[in-house]
Parts: structure tokens; sequence; C-alpha cells
């Protein structure tokens, strides 16, 4: 086989030698022009030798088949290797150049197959490499036995870069060099990590390329592309010069060698050599392929040895820096431990990502997933959240690592912090169909459209303060992205065709100058560069607008393409598809070439994807980043960089302007928990607005609430309070909550009710199986009055007039039970055949009507209160009702499938659904337990409790005008006093007032309740008893449908199926096993010519 030089007038002939041998050699590689294979040349020799005399000994390696291109090369001349990228499939591989051996070690792959600059730290062993289409630097691990399998690697640069091509690196003195060739072409420096970064050249620069170092005169070699020019300059950007301008040649790569220079050019597929001090040109050889790198493979070129990173045995990754010496680090998705050594496996979701939707589950690929090998990859090994609930939308915030998602099967939005082993956690609940989210990562607010409502909202991270933002003129309100440095929210409507835009609380909106739209679906907004991208399936392309030039470009133009979701990530865009294109795919935006489509036809629906990076959430100049420009709730961005504080669902703007106040009123109101807006919500009845209870109180999940008209009190509990789970109260119009009890781990508290004439709450406790009643007026006395028989219970009401308790249980055998407010004459009320899950209930005092809510049979029932006369009152066909209470002639009802109060006329009968009406705002998202408060229906009467008997403990009202005197649990009553029996029960001071005479002790006592009670002290309490209830979390039945919007019954406790999976991180691909005529079928030819 046979080379053409040609040096000079001569053609040179060499003819077949030996292989490429360890050594001094100078290397290029190259390409043919049209067939052939490529090859990795050298030429053999002290250069101070074979150039004077001409006599060369030609080398090199061979592809082993057309396929193969060789771009960047590097060397490791201790451990005999040359490395090379390789762009068929794009990789990173080593030879070592002993015994003629042909077997290659692939250390990376997934590059983008543009890889030109490449350079061993030879102290540290480590290799760097620059990729061009995904604008960051790279290093690796040069250890033995490791592959591409499981490398230790690490992104060591991955801002402000733009198309970074050649690279340098000087070990002893720490620094790493490389050239950008993007819109402000440069050379910059950094240390080996990629920190201390400083630019060294910037100015008259076109397109810098290939580098190369003279360690012995500390300069920087670059060649220009585009400028023809080879060039040099000090490490600190001083004393540059131009050594070599030659017109039209088009230089690819630079090396040094003493004195001389040598450059790839590839216009006529050159290898020149110069004086580098004066330029002249010694030898210029036409090589017949196109040459790309060039280096000098050679021990002068890398003076010293790895022996202090050798003797510190790190785990992964030894870095030697001048200063500090050899320390040892981790590459991605690994941490350092203790002992500054070891290496073990984070948690964390590796940045940057592409995550997407496809109903069914969410997945995720790696940034490179363009061109990563698919070897061993299924779905399902990429789908980290696979619950099959109608996954849409997606957002993330970047820098807390959170993922918001919204789901279309239960009407949620949620969040999850992407960490292997984290709980789900709904944030929003009662929404319509979300098909588009939007992270404000500056200002930390959440927008979301709502195509069913046809609105778009706004709400702080955790689903807080929701307020509505825009709700006119929208038909199908789909993509959304928010520009936190201009305060401007972007949206698609496909249903008009438009994409428009407002200031972020939803004021000066129009409508952008884009006349070629078809179907707006999702947006991607550059934050950096002000531009807006949009996916159009009815143009079959991606456009962008110039947010500054009010400029149109179409992007990205594909016929069979339906572009649903996309993200643009550095010089990619990546979609979802859909029908048979359904799944997730990538271009190249430069060279509108598709790079990869990873498709399912059959599985999922792929809507929604975005790009995982934290930095495509930039550090933005905002008005609103201090404190949250002091505003107490949302602080939201205008045009003219300024900001306005708006407030959530049951706020108003203080005439401050800054803090949100609550209005409340003082009678004819129903106080709901909503469990997802964490707030306890007054609804005026008279005019429907409404009003925050509690601002100052932090809620997790309220669930089950109780009125106390007496002292004003609402009563609440929340089994998901930081601080531990609780009873709380409050004065409606107070600011701070007082503990009434604390609760056991165990204890999920579904239901209470407060008996306001006798001064007792009762609250059942579904975790521990028991009901309890607590002394209002001395809240440590608490006794258990059921604790046998018990499955779930959840609802409770009291009729304190005739000392009668009633609850639901919605356990295995579902059924309404009653007993004297003391736990005695327990009896069964109703036996509920079938499957039902009886929630809140209500008695109507007047009456005398037990009401209850079925959330299985989506029906209002009632009956009297000896469980006759049972009657269907409403029959709704979608329904999941929670609460119920009673005010005047109207039945009020939370129902978590819809996000506003339904309101009944009591006396309907037959499911008549048609007579519901909607009260208040539909700007709610999960409510669960309600009371009312009228003060035209008080309950009035006298209690034995507060006459002239005392009870030590508690005294508890009975049938037929009775009262018996009880202890607190871990007491046992001697005499008239209650003495502790149990060392760890609870110290209680006794009230200690039993009157001389008296009989104060269990035996039941007889009073009047038709009004004064002899010689005693009248109390004329007024009473509002409602149901409440409570709710959710660990599903109680074994089925999980397939694509159901079925909301389950649920106790509010965490479950183990809304656990992240296990993250499967595809770091690179398996090891291919190849032909041996592919990858390991290496040919190594040597041609030798003497003049």
């Amino acid at each position: 086989m046979e080379l053409l030089l040609y040096c000079c007038c001569f053609i040179l002939i060499l003819k077949t030698g030996y292989s490429v041998r360890h050594g001094t050699n100078l290397v290029w590689s190259m390409n043919p022009l049209v067939n052939g294979k490529a090859r990795i040349v050298g030429i053999e020799g002290d250069p101070n030798e074979w150039i004077p005399s001409g006599n060369v000994t030609v080398r090199h390696i061979s592809a082993p088949h057309s396929a193969w291109q060789f771009r960047g090369l590097a060397f490791h001349f201790r451990q005999k290797t040359l490395y090379w990228s390789e762009k068929s499939k794009e990789r990173i591989q080593g030879l070592m150049l002993v015994n003629r051996s042909t077997t290659t070690q692939t250390l990376y792959t997934g590059t983008s197959g543009s890889i030109d600059g490449m350079a061993v730290d030879w102290v540290s062993n480590n290799l760097y490499w620059a990729d061009p289409k995904y604008n960051l630097i790279m290093m690796i691990a040069l250890k033995d036995n490791k592959t591409d399998e499981d490398p230790f690697y690490r992104q060591i640069v991955k801002t402000d870069l733009e198309s970074p091509h050649g690279l340098a690196v000087y070990p002893q003195k720490g620094y790493l060099f490389w050239s950008d060739w993007g819109f402000y072409p440069k050379i910059e420096v950094s240390d080996l990590l990629g920190l201390n970064r400083r630019t060294v050249v910037s100015d008259d620069m076109l397109s810098p390329r290939g580098m190369a170092i003279d360690y012995k005169e500390n300069l920087l070699y670059w060649v220009d592309s585009h400028k023809n020019t080879i060039e040099s300059v000090q490490f600190n950007g001083n004393s540059r010069r131009i050594i070599v301008s030659h017109a039209g040649a088009k230089f690819f790569g630079v090396a040094v060698f003493e004195k001389y220079l040598f450059a790839t050019e590839q216009i006529d597929g050159h290898l020149r050599i110069y004086d580098k001090n004066t330029g002249k040109g010694y030898i210029n050889y036409q090589l017949g392929y196109i040459p790309y790198d060039v280096i000098m493979y050679d021990e002068s070129s890398q003076p010293g040895n790895s022996s202090e990173c050798d003797e510190l045995d790190c785990d992964q990754i030894c870095v030697n820096m001048p200063l500090t010496g050899p320390r040892c680090y981790c590459g991605d998705g690994y941490e350092l431990q203790e002992d500054q050594k070891t290496c073990v496996a984070s948690n964390l979701f590796i940045q940057p990502a592409h995550i997407y939707a496809i109903r069914d589950a969410i997945c995720q690929y790696p940034a490179n997933f363009g061109h990563m090998s698919l070897k061993n990859v299924t779905l399902d090994k990429q789908c980290f959240i696979k619950t099959r609930k109608g996954f849409m939308a997606l957002a993330y915030d970047g820098d807390q690592r959170t993922l918001f998602y919204s789901e279309n099967s239960t009407k949620s939005i949620s969040k999850v912090q992407l960490r292997r082993g984290e709980y789900t956690q709904t944030i929003v609940k009662a929404i319509g169909i979300v098909k588009g989210l939007t992270f404000d990562w500056m200002t930390k607010n959440l927008y979301w459209t709502d195509s069913l409502y046809k609105w778009i909202m706004v709400s702080r991270p955790d689903g807080r303060f929701q307020k509505k933002l825009i709700a006119d003129n929208l038909v199908d309100p789909l993509g959304i992205a928010v520009h936190p440095g201009r305060g401007e929210l972007y949206w698609s409507d496909p249903g008009r065709g438009v994409i428009e835009v407002s200031a972020l609380n939803g004021g000066g909106r129009r409508q952008l100058p884009i006349t070629d739209l078809n179907h707006p679906n999702h947006l991607y907004l550059d934050c950096t560069n002000d531009i807006l991208y949009w996916a159009d399936s009815g143009l079959n392309q991606v456009a962008s607008y110039d947010l500054d030039l009010d400029m149109t470009s179409v992007v990205y133009k594909q016929q069979s393409a339906n572009f649903y979701g996309i993200s643009i990530f550095k010089d990619y865009i990546v979609w979802t598809d859909q029908n048979d294109m359904n799944g997730i795919h990538i271009a190249d935006i430069q060279t509108q070439n598709k790079v990869r489509g990873i498709l399912h036809p059959q599985t999922g629906h792929a809507l929604d994807v975005i790009a995982y990076d934290v930095l495509n959430q930039p550090i933005l100049d905002v008005s609103c980043e201090e404190n949250n420009g002091y505003c107490d709730q949302l602080c939201l961005g205008l045009y003219n960089e300024s900001y306005v504080c708006a407030c959530g669902t049951g706020f108003q703007l203080d005439t401050n302007l800054r803090s949100c106040v609550s209005g409340l009123v003082r009678d004819n109101f129903v106080i709901a928990a909503d469990s997802y807006q964490k707030q306890l919500y007054q609804v005026d009845l008279s005019t429907g607005d409404v009003h925050v209870i509690a601002p100052d109180v932090t809620h997790n999940r309220p669930i089950a609430v109780a009125f106390d008209p007496v002292k004003n009190q609402l009563y609440w509990t929340d089994n998901d309070r930081a601080e531990g789970k609780a009873i709380q109260r409050i004065n409606i119009e107070g600011r701070q909550a007082d503990i009434v009890s604390t609760l056991s781990e165990d204890s999920i508290i579904d239901g209470l009710a407060v008996d306001s004439v006798n001064r007792l709450l009762y609250y059942t406790d579904t975790g521990l199986d028991r009901i309890m009643v607590v002394a209002i007026d001395n809240t440590l006395i608490c006794k258990t009055v059921v604790k046998d028989a018990l499955d779930e219970p959840r609802a409770i009401a009291v009729h304190p007039l005739k000392g009668l308790l009633f609850w639901s249980d919605w356990g295995r055998n579902p059924k309404i039970e009653t007993a004297n407010m003391d736990g005695t004459g327990r009896r069964l009320l109703l036996n509920m055949t079938g499957i039902s899950w009886p929630n809140g209930m209500i008695i109507d005092y007047k009456e005398d009507i037990l009401y209850w809510v079925d959330a299985k049979q989506n029906t209002v029932e009632a009956m009297s209160l000896d469980g006759k006369s049972r009657r269907l009152v409403v029959e709704e066909s979608d329904a999941h009702y929670f609460g119920i209470t009673l005010n005047g002639n109207n039945l009020l009802i939370s129902d978590w499938k819809t996000n506003y109060l339904k309101s009944i006329p009591k006396l309907t009968k037959d499911g008549g659904s048609s007579q519901i009406t909607r009260i208040g705002p539909d700007a709610f998202s999960r409510l669960n337990g309600l009371v009312s408060y009228n003060s035209t229906y008080v309950l009035k009467g006298a209690s034995g409790c507060t006459g002239v008997f005392s009870c030590d403990h508690i005294c508890i009202p009975l049938p037929q005008n009775r009262f018996v005197c009880a202890c607190a649990d871990g007491y046992e009553e001697s005499g008239f006093k209650c003495i502790k029996t149990d060392a760890n029960a609870t110290s209680i001071d006794s009230p200690g007032k039993v009157k001389p005479g008296s009989r104060a002790s269990s035996q039941y006592i007889t009073y009047s309740n038709s009004g004064l009670s002899k010689g005693g002290i009248i109390a004329i309490a007024v009473v509002s008893v409602t149901a409440f209830i409570i709710l959710i979390i660990s599903a109680m039945f074994l089925f999980t449908r397939w694509r159901s919007g079925r909301i389950r019954h649920q106790r509010l406790e965490d479950s183990p199926d809304n656990q992240v999976d296990s993250f499967y991180r595809i770091t690179f691909p398996d090891k291919q096993q190849e032909s041996v005529s592919f990858d390991s079928g290496i040919d190594q030819y040597d041609q030798t010519h003497r003049q």
C-alpha cells in the first residue's frame, strides 16, 4: 500500500515499512476526500533530523472501514497511548502504541461527533475535550480497566460557551486553555477544574481553532481558520503576534516542537511546517486527504509524572493543582465522602437531562441522548414516575432540583424533588386540564394554563396563594413560558391560533404580531437571548420570535412531524411527536439534520418535554428578587422593571400595597378546610366573598373543622403539621393559634364536633381506631369514649340536648353508629350494603334529622335520629363528597372533584341534582371539612354540667336530661376525686369544686333542660354543631385503574405508591460488542521513503 506525499516540487512515494510505534512522532488525523478509509498518520523521529534531510518514515493507523472519521487527537506518553475522537460512533477512544496492538479502548460514548479539541493532563492522568455542539468542556479519568460503561467524568465548563474547539493544558502551571467560536470569539483559560476563568484574547478573532503550548517559551499558539493565520500570545494575553498569514489556507490544527510549527489546512489538504520565530515555510506536504488535528507525540512535551496522584490513590479523579497539590474529586453523579477519597453514587438526578411526560409516566434521558448508545435502554428503565395518572405538563426549579407536573386523572398539580427515594407531593387540586406549566425561578412563582376552565393561574411553589390572572377570551390555552427579567408571561392558544403576552400580573395583555401561525402548542423561552420558540403541529415546524427585533424565523421544519412539546438544549432542538412517531426527537439546529428519534408508538402518549438544566434558568435582574419584593404573598413583575404585590384567594391587598389582609364577617358564613391551598377559608353566605382565617398560622394539611359559637373559636386538625400532629383552635378574628391536643404519630383525625352547650370537643381517630372527648375549658382532660370494634371512623356529630353521639365508619363494613355521649348505649344505626364511603355528617337539630354524604355512591342521604325514614337527597354521576354542614334550610357540601362549594335545599328528594347551586368562587383546590354559623339557627339549651354540680374532671351529658362525671385517661374515680393511676398520664390541676352534699360522681344525675337550674348558673349556649370530616392518603382499596379519573377514598397520610423509583441513570452506553472487523479491527501500516 502506498501513500503519496508532495514536498515542494517533489512527489514522494512512500513504501510500506513497519507500523506506528511509541516514540517521537508528528501525528495527524485525516479523512478521505471521497472514497477510502480515515487514517491517523505519523512521521517517526526527531523533526530536527528529518526536516533538513527530507528522509522520513511515515506510519499510519487505518480505520477498519470507511464509516470511521478521526478528528481530535491527544496522547499520554508515559502510558504509551494515543487518543482520538471518532465521529461516526460519536466516541473517545485510545490505543496503546506497543506491539502493533489493534485493541482499542473506548473511554466515552455519546459526544456530538464534532470533537476537535483534546488534551491530556499527564500529571493528574486526566483527559479533556471540548464539545462544540453541547457547548461544554469535559474531563475523564484515565484509569486502568475503565471503559465507557462506567467512566468517571466531570463537566467542568458548561456556561458561557458557544462553540468551543481548540484545547491545551499545562499541568505544572494549572492552566487549561480553550478557543471559542461564539458570537464573540475568544480564547479563555481556567484552572484544571474549569474554575478561576478569565479571557486571554478576545479582539480581532474570527474562528480560533487548534491550539498548542510551547512549554519552554511559555507561549500559546493557535490557528484562526477564517483569518488564515497562525498566532501566539503569552499566557497573560500580552505580546500577541501573527506568525503566519496565508491567504486561502483554512488552518485546522497546530503543533509545536522546538523551533518548528506544524499546521494542517483543509482547503488543499496540506500539512505545512514553519519556523515558529520567523514564519518561514520549510515543507508543504500535500496529503490527498482532508487533515484535522495534529500533535507532537514526544516525551519532552510531557515533562514530569503522576507520582503524587498515584500515591494519593483516589477512588475516581485526582487533580494536582500547583498551589494546593493533589486532591480527590468525584465524577458527575457521585459525592465525595469524609475520607476525601471515596466516592458514592449521589441520590440527586443528574443535570442536565431531558424529561418528558407520556401520560402514563414521566421519563428522562441524559443530555446526550441524541448520540448515546441505546443498547440495553428500555422505556421502563427511563421512567421514574409510573403511576399512570395522566401526566401532561412539566416545569422545574433547577436550583431546588424540583419537578412540577400535572396529573389529568387526579385533576392535580404535584411536585417532587428529583432525588432517589423522594415522595411526590400534591400542591394544587381540583384543576381542569392543565396542559402547560412554567416556573418563575427568580420570584418562585408557579404559573399554569387550564384549557377546561379557560384561565391562567399563579401560585407559590407549594400551591398556596392561588390567583386567577387571566380568564377572558381564552379558548384552549396550552403552552406557557415566563421571562422574569422582562416581567412577561407568554402563552399559546391553539383554539384561536395565537400567541399572547402580558405582564406577570396579567396586565397589558396583547397578541404577538406573528402571522405564520396555525396550531401553536408548547413554548420555550431563551431568556439569555430573548427569543421565544414554539411548536406548530399545523405547519409541521418549530419557529422563533425575537422579542427585541420583532422578527419571526422558522427554526426547523419536517413535513412528517407533529411538533407538540418543545425544548432547546445547546445547539439542538428537542420535541415530542405523537401517533406513529410517538416519542422524543432531537435535531441539530445549525445543520438542520435530525439526529435521532426514540419511538414508543404503542406505549404512552408523548406530551410536554423540558431540558432539566439549571443553566436554562440564569440569574436575572428582577425587581422582586429581594425579599419577595417585600410582598406578603405574590410578587408579580411588570413590563417597566417594576412590580406589584398580589394576594391569593381569600385575601385583599392592604392600603400599603404590600400586605394581604382578610376581612372576616361575623355572621352567616361557612368555614372550609382546603388541604392543598393549605388554608382555612371563610365564605360569606350573603355575598360569596372568601376570606382567610388565621392568616399567620402555617398549615400543612388542614382537614376537619368545628366551631364554638360561644367563644367564637374555630377548631381544626392538621395531620401533617411539621411540629407534630395536633388539634388547634383560634378565635376566627385572631392571629395566634392554641394547641388543644398534641397527638401521636399514628393518629389520623378525621372528624371533629363541638358541644358548645356542655363545653366538650369530640373527635375520631382513624389511625388509633377510637373516639375521644376533650374538655374545652381544660384541654388537658381527654377521655376515650369508644375504642372497640372501630375500623375507619371518620365523621362525628353530637346532639348536646339529647346526649347522643353519631359517627360514620367507612371500613370493610361501612356503617353509621350512635351511642350516648359517654360511649355507653352504643348501637348500629345504619348498616350499608355494598361498597360505601360514608363521610361527613350533620344533625338538623330543629327536625332531628341526620344528613350524611357517601363518597362512593356520590349521594347525600338523610334519616331520623333513630335510624328510620332513610331517604335520598341528592345523587350525582361524578362526585367525591367529603364534608357537609347545614345553614338554615340549605345543606352545604364539599366535593373533591370540584373547586367550589355546593348548596342543596335540605328538603330535596330522590336525587335532585338539578337543585345544586354553587356557593362562592371556583377558586378552591381540595375542600374537606365544613362548618357553618348563623346566629338565627344557634342551638340553645341549659346544661346540667354547668349548674350546681361540678365534676372533678369532665361532665358528659346523657339522654333524658342526665349527666355523668368521668375521669381523664390514666385516672380513676375515687369518691368525688379523680386519682392518677398511670404514671405516664398528663398531670391535671383539678377544679376541685364539689359542692358540699352534692353527688358529683359517676352516678347519673338528672337535670332540667327547660331553662334555669335551681340556685345554679344559667348557661344558654349557642351552638351550630356541624360535621366535619377528614381525609386522605393511604389508599384502602387495592385497585389502581389504568387511566381512571376516579379519586380514591383516602386517609391523609403518606402512601408508598407516590415514591419516586430508584433513578435509572444512563451514564453512557454499554460496551459495544461488535464484530472484530468493525471495532477492534484496526489496521496499522507504515510506509517509508528516503529521498
